[in-house]
């Protein structure tokens, strides 16, 4: 009679286990962006709730919940926002940077080194590191408006 119970808490445990980490595990919807770096960042929201594809409407399930940006920029044509939005990173962190646009682009990253963040029609997330202090400026490859300003300290 002992084995029964033993196997019933040891799945108990096992199931419990697999749902703490799947609370807490950020990181593995963007190891399935190409795009996404490292992930070694834990800056993430840990509320996956806020995040329905409520624009997409397309179904595809293997679109994962997009982690809160530190820079959410929108494109519809030559209209860009945010405008010259000031964001301060420390040297080593990085930010998060979404982009919902009805074209295809690139932002540049005046960074050292230069970083670019392409991009098609439709939202797509990167994440972008600084590993040299300084202003650091954001901007949209066809228009030259620039979207960020970020202060590497």
């Amino acid at each position: 009679m002992h084995h029964p119970s033993r196997l019933s808490l040891a799945a108990v445990s096992l199931t419990a286990l697999l749902s703490l980490s799947a609370c807490g595990g950020q990181d593995e919807p963007s190891a399935a962006d190409p795009a996404a770096s490292d992930g070694s960042s834990s800056e993430a929201s840990s509320t996956p709730s806020p995040s329905p594809s409520e624009g997409g409407g397309r179904g595809d399930t293997s679109a994962t919940p997009v982690p809160e940006a530190d820079l959410a920029v929108e494109i519809a044509g030559d209209d860009i926002s945010p405008n010259a939005a000031e964001l301060e990173v420390g040297v080593g962190d990085s930010i998060t940077v979404s982009v919902e646009s009805d074209r295809a682009g690139e932002l540049h990253v005046h960074s050292t080194p230069e970083q670019y963040v392409e991009f098609e029609a439709g939202e797509m997330t990167q994440e972008l590191t600084f590993t040299t202090p300084g202003t650091v400026e954001v901007e949209d490859h066809d228009t030259g408006d620039v979207v960020a300003f970020v202060d590497v300290r």
